[in-house]
């Protein structure tokens, strides 16, 4: 008997998904369904739960065989950060990527009020996005501060697997002390200019170095993109993404029990975050299936620093627990 698992019926994707028995029949499918080519959903606004337009879009490989990644941005960043990432068809051949503006951020809606920012209306961001997309079963790849995304997810998805976790860079969670404990001193000094909200010159040249410090290969229609999105956050809402609160119980149970596996990966050329602190602070709470990847010439942004072996890091993880849950 066939098992459908993987994505939802959708008529703009491939969607259907078999479990592993039945994989080899979609080698003796007609060819008219290409289901291998590399399929592009243009970018569209998805509404969440509490009605918060999220902003994204996806591309890659609809065949069963290979993983979904779904791609968090960090602070004050836009999906756009991954362009390198769904332009290489290296990538798009391989995986089925999608991506989003968070909430407050890029193109996405900006709600002010306190309620917009608690734990579970972040979580039903992602699944609204996974909802959108035909997506059931993913690994999630968070970036930087987008990777603190891990504790609401944990916490309150309840309709998308989660086939693992790939942190890039990433804080563990939306903790101050977390945030100061894994941060350089290049981060301190770009933090106190976006959280400006009366000096117009430290904002502007906060967002400046902050666009700069994440990689010395960054291109300039990215870079540009990049700035872009820091000034679309409103001063009130900068705060908010380092000062919203979120339990992280649930996410360290199932950390703890290898419900979830983790992929970490940091860079030695990395110059807001402190490779070593953000090791040990996903340590200390025993991550019982834990995969670690220290890139020598990795930046904050290893995708363009080291595009190769961040890809095939990546891939090669997600490919050997793909179809596991």
């Amino acid at each position: 008997m066939v098992q459908a698992f993987g994505w939802l019926n959708r008529p703009d994707v491939f969607t259907f998904r078999f479990a592993s028995a039945s994989r080899f029949l979609w080698h003796y499918l007609p060819s008219v369904m290409t289901i291998n080519s590399p399929k592009v959903l243009k970018s569209r606004f998805v509404k969440s739960a509490d009605g918060t337009e999220i902003y994204a879009d996806a591309a890659g490989n609809c065949s069963p065989s290979v993983p979904v990644i779904v791609m968090i941005p960090g602070f004050s960043m836009v999906k756009a950060a991954f362009d390198p990432i769904f332009e290489d068809p290296k990538w798009t051949s391989n995986a089925f990527l999608v991506r989003y503006d968070p909430r407050g951020h890029g193109r996405s809606g900006k709600p002010l009020n306190d309620e917009s920012w608690e734990s579970r209306c972040i979580s039903q961001d992602f699944e609204a996005v996974c909802q959108e997309f035909g997506v059931t079963e993913a690994f999630v790849m968070g970036w930087s501060l987008g990777a603190a995304h891990f504790v609401d997810i944990a916490s309150y998805n309840t309709s998308v697997s989660i086939s693992g976790f790939i942190t890039v860079e990433g804080a563990l969670c939306v903790d101050q002390a977390t945030i100061f404990r894994i941060s350089t001193p290049e981060s301190f000094s770009v933090l106190a200019g976006l959280m400006q909200t009366t000096d117009v010159d430290a904002f502007q040249q906060g967002s400046l170095n902050f666009i700069s410090w994440l990689s010395d290969r960054l291109p300039p229609d990215l870079y540009r993109a990049l700035l872009e999105g820091v000034i679309l956050v409103p001063r009130a809402l900068a705060t908010k993404f380092i000062s919203r609160t979120h339990n992280m119980d649930a996410m360290i149970k199932k950390a703890q029990s290898g419900q979830i596996e983790l992929l970490l990966i940091t860079g030695r050329r990395d110059k807001l975050v402190n490779a070593t602190a953000v090791k040990a602070v996903y340590e200390e709470i025993g991550w019982k299936n834990y995969v670690y990847q220290h890139l020598d010439d990795g930046d904050h942004m290893p995708w363009l620093s080291v595009p190769d072996e961040f890809r095939e890091t990546v891939l090669q993880w997600a490919r050997e627990r793909n179809g596991r849950v």
